[in-house]
Formats: C-alpha cells, sequence, structure tokens
C-alpha cells in the first residue's frame, strides 16, 4: 500500500496544507488539500474520496477537483468519482456545499456523466477501492465522523486513519474487533497538552490524551501523527517525546511518500 501525504496540518498557513493523503494513485482520504499537490492527470486517476467528517479543512478540494474534471468528464465517458462517508457526512455535504449555492452540484453536471456521486457507508461494512479493502468506523468528533481501516490481499497489509477525533472508546473497540492486529496508525494531535481544555471541547487530542487513547489498544502500531496546528508545534513535538516513550512514531510531512 502506497500512500502519498498532500496536506497534513492542522493549520492553512505557507509552507502547512490542510489534510489529504491519496493512497495507490487512486484514493483519496479526505480533501483538505488536492488541486495544489496533484498534476491534472493525477487529478483524474482518483476514483473515490473517503471524507471523515464534513469540515472544511477535509473537504473544500472536492470541488475544485471537480471544476478542473468537468471537461474530462464531458467529452470521455467514465464513472463518477465517489464521495463515500456515513450518511450524515454526505447529508452534509449535498446541503451545505454541493447545492448549487456555495459550489454547483456536480453529481448532477454534465448531466450525461457526472463528475461525482455519492456513495452511502455503513460502519464496519467493507467496501473495495484501489485494490483495497476499506471499511469505517464511527469517532468522537464532528457531525457524524468517522476514520477508516484500509488493507490489501495480505491482511499484514493494513492502515488505520482516526480522521480528527478526541478521546472515546468506539473506535479502538472497533480496531481489537478486526481479524488481524493493526499495524499502522495515522492519528492526530492537534494541540499540546497545555491547552487540553480547549482540545477536549473541539473533540481534538494532545500528545497526553494521545497516550491514553493509544493504551485502549492491546498491541503498540506504528504511529503516524497528522494535524498539529502550526502555532504551537514545537511545543506539541516536545510533549510527543515524552508523552508516546515505548511507541513508535513519526511526524507526517507534506509531499512524502510511506509504504504499509
Amino acid at each position: 500500500m502506497k500512500l502519498r501525504v498532500l496536506g497534513c496540518s492542522g493549520s492553512d498557513l505557507p509552507g502547512h496544507r490542510l489534510t489529504s493523503f491519496l493512497v495507490n494513485q487512486t484514493v483519496l482520504l479526505d480533501a483538505g488539500t488536492v488541486t495544489a499537490a496533484l498534476s491534472l492527470e493525477e487529478q483524474a486517476a482518483i476514483t473515490d474520496i473517503f471524507v471523515s467528517h464534513p469540515h472544511l479543512d477535509h473537504i473544500k478540494d472536492i470541488l475544485f477537483l471537480a471544476d478542473n474534471l468537468i471537461e474530462f468528464f464531458a467529452s470521455n465517458e467514465r464513472p463518477p468519482v465517489n464521495i463515500c462517508g456515513l450518511p450524515k457526512v454526505i447529508e452534509s455535504i449535498a446541503t451545505h456545499l454541493l447545492n448549487d449555492t456555495i459550489w454547483p452540484d456536480f453529481t448532477a453536471i454534465p448531466k450525461r456523466a457526472p463528475v461525482l456521486t455519492y456513495k452511502t457507508l455503513v460502519p464496519g461494512d467493507p467496501c473495495r477501492a484501489g485494490g483495497l479493502t476499506v471499511a469505517a468506523f464511527p469517532v468522537n468528533h464532528a457531525r457524524s465522523a468517522s476514520g477508516f481501516v484500509l488493507w490489501g490481499e495480505n491482511p499484514g497489509e493494513n492502515l488505520a486513519y482516526t480522521g480528527d477525533t478526541g478521546p472515546q472508546d468506539a473506535f479502538w473497540e472497533s480496531l481489537t474487533t478486526l481479524a488481524f492486529p493493526v499495524k499502522n496508525l495515522i492519528t492526530e494531535a492537534s494541540f499540546p497538552n497545555s491547552m487540553t481544555e480547549l482540545a477536549l471541547a473541539s473533540k481534538h487530542l494532545t500528545p497526553a490524551l494521545l497516550r491514553r487513547e493509544l493504551e485502549k489498544l492491546p498491541y503498540k502500531p506504528k504511529i503516524f501523527i497528522y494535524h498539529m496546528k502550526s502555532p504551537f508545534s514545537a511545543h506539541i513535538q516536545e510533549d510527543l517525546q515524552r508523552d508516546l516513550a515505548g511507541f513508535a512514531y513519526h511526524l507526517m510531512r507534506e509531499e512524502e511518500t510511506l509504504h504499509f
């Protein structure tokens, strides 16, 4: 499994891109940064966008991706790009984003071959995308937010992605029901420990809170940290060094490619 980091920051600042990961060249986990990172040819290869939650920093480039691809769809017959998410995530995008007010409804245009379509997921039910199996599991964040687990023909080739999340039990319990232990985990550390109250209020994690969450798993996957709020990055990294002692972890960087 090949994952390219298009954006992994919790802040939109020069040198810091919003969340999006490209898997096996065709599947997106969230779409905060797509069009600024990929060529038009690379954008045209995308078949599925798995949306963890409908906050703008995870969905904004659905708009510009659709706009970039409309001429391609108008002149070539190909299946639409699937926007995949739990029911209320899909409802939020359809109602508040692709509604012909904020942006054209690209699930209806071009009429003969629309650029986008919606694919509603059921928690825990696997689907196929990019040669992988993908399942969504609810997390504690925005309206109907979820994380995702992806695995290949060999279940040892696997990855879990929490998306943005606060403290919870459900997601970790879901991971323990899988037929395999998760080897790689992308998760967040948005704020330093000194801002715990804000993290809890906004349903995010600090390094200390993350440590408590990871201890709910009966095994130790390799941890990949994303969504650090850039103004607090140095303090978050100091806290991570202390609070993730005993865990193998990696700070994600824009434009790196990881193999799982």
